[in-house]
């Protein structure tokens, strides 16, 4: 009986934590490590593994915390957005939720310990800053989601600060071109939150928030999918072709076909659910695709 009554509370939990979109936090942690490895550094596979679940945990938190702040400050409400569904739906209280968010940020936080007396005290700042700017990016007025900053904010710190965690797991030293070498996937990673914003416009506006693409004209908030993708898809290139990194990453022209499909989508409108999904997708791919490419050296 116990295992029937687990079951119903592992799924809500699934729904919850949202896991279509977690490529948005292995990736960047998987690029830096790999990136790391191609350099020469002394790689370490457990360190890797350590750093990919606290950058997953990390990302949960986040999502927990989310749902709950939408959900006490109204954003997220029957007719309007509803975040993962399960407090709008009243199958999770919002306590449990980020009593879940918190223990998650907590485990991400042990984890990060163990690899500081691993590889050195730098990793310290870089995972407490993530945990706070975790909790800040949708709690209270003034978080960056509320102020047309969200994209920004995600860009830093699950783009540029995850790659550059995973680079630190396995050296313990900050460097600069561990950021640039994640910045063509943390493009694409941020364009999950801006799909996402362009879907949500009219939920957003009603509940008085801010979002980058209700600044913009509507062609120009489209217009801006096709920028991104020509961004990553022309800095992963040039990074390869300058030898900065294998020609082995080139691969992620593979992913080519859903890129012009989420543009194609995005285009033409509207922007439904399915195209969130698909942004998430295609990071998934293109991140893959350019972390195993960094492999051969």
């Amino acid at each position: 009986m116990a295992g029937f009554a687990l079951k119903p509370a592992l799924q809500l939990w699934w729904k919850a934590v949202r896991p279509y979109a977690y490529s948005a936090s292995l990736v960047p942690v998987a690029i830096g490590g790999f990136y790391a490895r191609f350099h020469g550094g002394d790689w370490s596979p457990v360190r890797f593994g350590i750093a990919l679940l606290a950058g997953l945990l990390v990302h949960t938190a986040a999502n927990l915390w989310n749902d709950y702040y939408d959900f006490k400050s109204g954003v997220d409400h029957t007719g309007g957005g509803v975040g993962s569904g399960v407090l709008v739906a009243g199958e999770m209280s919002p306590a449990v939720c980020f009593r879940g968010a918190v223990v998650c940020a907590a485990l991400s936080g042990l984890l990060g310990i163990w690899l500081i007396t691993q590889v050195g005290w730098a990793l310290l700042w870089l995972g407490l800053f993530g945990i706070a700017g975790a909790w800040a990016y949708s709690a209270g007025p003034f978080s960056p989601k509320h102020r047309a900053l969200g994209e920004v904010w995600v860009f830093l710190l699950m783009g540029a600060g995850m790659t550059l965690g995973g680079y630190l797991a396995q050296t313990g030293c900050f460097a600069w071109r561990a950021v640039g070498v994640g910045v063509p996937a943390a493009l694409l990673m941020t364009l999950i939150l801006y799909v996402n914003n362009l879907r949500d416009i009219r939920s957003d506006r009603a509940a008085g928030l801010h979002t980058l693409p209700m600044l913009l004209k509507p062609l120009t908030a489209k217009l801006v999918v096709a920028l991104v993708l020509l961004g990553a898809y022309g800095l992963a290139s040039a990074m390869a072709i300058g030898r900065h990194v294998p020609l082995a990453t080139l691969a992620v022209w593979l992913a080519g076909p859903l890129a012009w499909r989420l543009f194609r989508q995005t285009w033409r409108g509207p922007v439904r659910e399915q195209e969130v999904v698909g942004a998430a997708m295609l990071h998934m791919a293109f991140g893959l695709l350019f972390a195993v490419g960094l492999w051969f050296r």
